[in-house]
């Protein structure tokens, strides 16, 4: 729509003169708007080219172009026109599919798990596909409100209305979804008297990633302006240097509180080794410990994806695997995990990951790299579990022995570690939001 407003200093023929004094009062309002737009344009732009560099953008592109494509859009222009007549516009789904991400947050199961939550309690907020994160927050705080990355700023100023009438004591962001920043706005508008706060789960080496960066910098900015009161940091150190350049963070534990009884009954046959990081992240790559494996005798590697390259070299070392194929469902991964005779996180950059505390709860020793915090204050452990070298496989081989040898002594030794470690976490916890 073309703005028909004239522009400031403007005679309309026939009209009033322009009143110079609103016209100095409009001149700053219009600048302030326009640089608002340049940094909303850039942000878009940023987007964009995020997009269309992303590997899975260049994928989907060549698959569109190639007979494979061709051959999908005639199959569904075959499926539309078999459509029944007379229904809704074929072959699309309804309004209700479409805004499915949008009305849910005014549906009725959600307006009910809001108003169940109780006064004067601390609320975290997490996006639920973030799997680490949304565990992470799960054990740290009580209560969890789970928003996808999808907030407008209409819809976060109707849910801060009805976040103010739950009076939490606070409200705690995870991990910072970008648009997660309209609600901090809107809430800072309307209910200035609850103090909001944001837990940062990355590190600086992910500055490399664009969505990451451009998150952190923006929920560091939120902090300096005083809209967020604080931001705890999982990786130790990190609290540190943000204090240094202005910006009012601490340090926090995760934690799983659930401390196991006994080491986990796995089934007799080959020693079982998970290894569960995500495929080929370039922070968590597989191949270190998959080199490892074929050092340990009558061993099969199992885990949840593989890409073409983990198979191959499975087969290049005459490794065992028995690969899920996708994504295990969170539900179901405490029984995968407890199925494994050891279980292996070691990984180039960590903060304090979630899945060796998640494999331990169930019984189930995990192996881990230098890099978090678990396991400082007891030697035996840090003897057993921790690889000092990363990307030394005969180390991480080491390790895996020393572990199916003393599995059930290792096991009794955390349930010791895990009482200290978790009180440490509360009050680190607390110690945040005073």
């Amino acid at each position: 729509m073309i703005r028909s407003t004239p522009a400031a200093g403007e005679h309309i023929p026939g009209g009033n003169p322009p009143d110079a004094a609103a016209e100095r009062v409009k001149g700053p309002a219009l600048g302030a708007e326009l640089a608002q737009s340049r940094v909303q344009l850039a942000e878009l732009s940023a987007r964009y080219e995020e997009v269309i560099q992303s590997p899975a953008y260049r994928i989907g592109s060549a698959i569109s172009r190639s007979p494979l494509g061709t051959l999908y859009r005639a199959v569904s222009r075959l499926r539309r026109h078999r459509q029944v007549a007379g229904s809704p516009v074929a072959g699309s789904p309804s309004a209700a599919e479409v805004h499915a991400d949008h009305t849910s947050y005014s549906s009725g199961e959600f307006l009910a798990r809001l108003q169940a939550l109780p006064q004067g309690e601390p609320i975290a907020i997490a996006h639920p596909e973030w799997l680490g994160i949304r565990s992470s927050a799960s054990q740290m705080f009580e209560h969890l409100l789970f928003l996808r990355d999808d907030l407008s700023p209409a819809i976060a100023q109707e849910l801060a209305r009805r976040l103010a009438d739950c009076r939490p004591s606070a409200i705690v962001f995870q991990g910072f979804p970008y648009t997660y920043q309209h609600l901090v706005e809107s809430l800072h508008r309307s209910a200035q008297h609850i103090p909001l706060y944001a837990v940062w789960h990355g590190t600086f080496m992910q500055a490399s990633e664009d969505y990451a960066w451009r998150s952190f910098r923006l929920v560091c900015s939120l902090q300096r302006q005083g809209k967020i009161r604080r931001i705890g940091c999982v990786k130790r150190g990190q609290d540190e240097i943000l204090r240094r350049n202005g910006v009012d963070a601490s340090f926090l534990l995760n934690r799983y509180t659930h401390v196991p009884q006994h080491a986990s009954q796995v089934a007799d046959g080959a020693s079982r080794l998970g290894i569960w990081s995500i495929s080929e992240l370039r922070h968590k790559p597989p191949y270190e410990m998959l080199a490892a494996a074929s050092m340990i005798d009558n061993a099969i590697v199992v885990g949840s994806v593989a890409s073409q390259r983990m198979r191959e070299f499975c087969e290049e070392f005459g490794v065992s695997h028995d690969f899920v194929g996708s994504m295990v469902p969170q539900s179901e991964m405490p029984e995968h995990l407890a199925a494994c005779h050891v279980n292996l996180y070691v990984t180039l950059n960590e903060c304090a990951p979630m899945l060796p505390l998640e494999s331990f709860a169930v019984g189930a020793p995990c192996i881990v790299g230098p890099n978090t915090p678990y396991f400082e204050d007891d030697p035996y452990l840090r003897s057993r579990l921790v690889v000092n070298v990363p990307d030394d496989a005969s180390e991480i081989a080491a390790r895996i022995g020393d572990v199916l040898r003393e599995r059930d002594q290792i096991v009794s030794a955390y349930k010791a570690y895990a009482m200290r470690y978790n009180a440490l976490s509360a009050a680190t916890v607390r110690q945040f939001l005073d």
